[in-house]
């Protein structure tokens, strides 16, 4: 399945205005105020988010077994999940289960996979500590490491290693730092230079970022793959990289069974 065709159809979105308010913010969650704009603010604020959408799709078709599951961890508002289960033949008998700790997310993803729930189970869970994996193919993870504490990072990357079947794909997309701290600024400049193009003001770029400081924690991308190699996986690549966004493939060893 094609970008054109997978991403053809756009649901209504509210428009993202949390960062407008004169008011301080506060630290970022993922409350009702932001399940409400999310899909406007990933479009506006993740740059080649379609496309990545459609990579990860591709990707996840090719290494979804049969009579397996496909995780979504962090699942935020099903769009991602909706996509898979259109794309993926009902032949392959895939089970789509998806993860997050925002039940104002969640609510969200039950409305957009009305009509799916027969294939996809949502799940409300702590991705810090109290989730399971089972007959996992593939596993997703897009923009949600970011948002674990790091110092958890490689407990929780050996826990989708060990639930992944021999051959199975973890698929992680991530904000990231420049390798080399100067450039980093330049990509971070970049990327600012990016959200304004998409209509958000110097001062919503600012409020939002201090809204996240030390509340989306981004590494190095060596350091990430550092990461998925202590977890177990021996094949790690990278298939994007946008100045400061980077999307990694980790493929667990093992002869897959189709």
């Amino acid at each position: 399945m094609r970008f054109g065709a997978t991403f053809s159809r756009m649901t209504n979105k509210k428009k993202d205005t949390l960062f407008k308010q004169s008011s301080a913010p506060g630290k970022f969650e993922f409350n009702e105020p932001v399940a409400r704009v999310f899909d406007d603010m990933l479009e506006r604020s993740v740059p080649f988010y379609k496309e990545c959408q459609q990579m990860v799709i591709d990707l996840a078709l090719h290494f979804a077994q049969k009579d397996s599951s496909v995780y979504d961890l962090g699942c935020s508002t099903g769009t991602l999940l909706r996509h898979l289960v259109k794309a993926i033949p009902k032949t392959k008998n895939i089970r789509f289960i998806g993860l997050d700790n925002s039940t104002a997310m969640l609510k969200k993803a039950r409305g957009k996979l009305k009509g799916h729930l027969k294939r996809c189970e949502l799940v409300a869970a702590d991705l810090e500590d109290d989730f399971e994996l089972a007959n996992a193919s593939v596993v997703i993870m897009n923009y949600t490491l970011q948002f674990i504490p790091p110092k958890r990072r490689a407990a929780m990357l050996k826990k989708i290693y060990q639930g992944l079947q021999p051959g199975g794909g973890l698929i992680l997309i991530e904000k990231v730092r420049g390798e080399s701290d100067g450039l980093n600024d330049l990509f971070v400049e970049q990327y600012h230079s990016y959200k304004r193009s998409q209509g958000y003001s110097k001062l919503e770029i600012a409020k939002k970022r201090e809204a996240l400081d030390n509340v989306l924690i981004p590494l190095k991308p060596g350091k990430n793959r550092d990461l998925l190699t202590r977890a177990g996986f021996r094949r790690v690549d990278v298939f994007f990289k946008w100045f400061n966004f980077a999307g990694f493939l980790a493929i667990k060893p093992g002869k897959r069974r189709s």
